[in-house]
């Protein structure tokens, strides 16, 4: 069994590879709409964004069309997703800046990603590893907690965590690393009472049995 964090990182991907398919639960069909999905996803269920998005995709079918929204209308769109007029004007902010400054084209770099209203790095790798195929490996609370159970890091800040697995995960399979490692996070290793008698990774994972 692997003793060290990479060691464990690397079976851990082989592992879940072989238990599911990685696949964003973020129902989308371009960068763009991936983007707006994910802002709206912060402190919110995937079902609940995927319910409001027809509509709002139905109503503002690119960035130049959310960027001239109104506040209100918008606003009235999201407010089942939680903490709605700040998301209403990240979104506004965010497409006024694609439209403006990139052509209406999501831009692909984390440093310009990152620099849109309402996008960190969390969401930066979501969009640059799902919707545009390049590196990116987004840590939210379930990744962040696999990994410290899973011995991989003992950071607790999710840009440390980022940077320390991202050497442990070849470049083109981080984001497929994540994905699997929230829908174990979902399903068997939860945040409360983690189900490590039915854990394909407990046979070396430090913290199993542990509550």
């Amino acid at each position: 069994m692997p003793r060290s964090p990479r060691g464990r990182a690397r079976l851990t991907h082989e592992r879940l590879a072989g238990e599911y398919e990685a696949v964003c639960q973020l129902r989308h069909q371009s960068a763009y709409q991936l983007l707006v999905a994910t802002i709206l996803s912060a402190q919110c269920t995937d079902e609940r964004v995927n319910m409001v998005t027809p509509a709002l995709f139905s109503a503002y079918p690119t960035p130049a069309d959310l960027a001239a929204a109104e506040p209100e209308r918008l606003e009235d769109l999201i407010r089942s997703t939680g903490f709605f007029r700040s998301k209403a004007k990240n979104l506004i902010g965010m497409a006024r800046e694609v439209t403006e400054r990139y052509g209406g084209e999501i831009p692909a770099t984390m440093k310009d990603l990152v620099s849109l209203p309402g996008v960190g790095r969390k969401t930066a790798n979501v969009v640059r590893s799902v919707a545009m195929g390049l590196p990116g490996l987004p840590v939210d609370t379930h990744v962040l907690r696999l990994s410290r159970r899973l011995g991989l890091t003992e950071e607790t800040d999710a840009v440390k965590v980022e940077l320390e697995l991202n050497p442990m995960i070849p470049a083109r399979e981080r984001g497929d690393f994540s994905l699997r490692l929230i829908l174990h996070g979902r399903r068997v290793c939860l945040a409360r009472g983690p189900r490590c008698e039915d854990c394909i990774l407990s046979d070396f994972c430090p913290s199993a049995g542990r509550p």
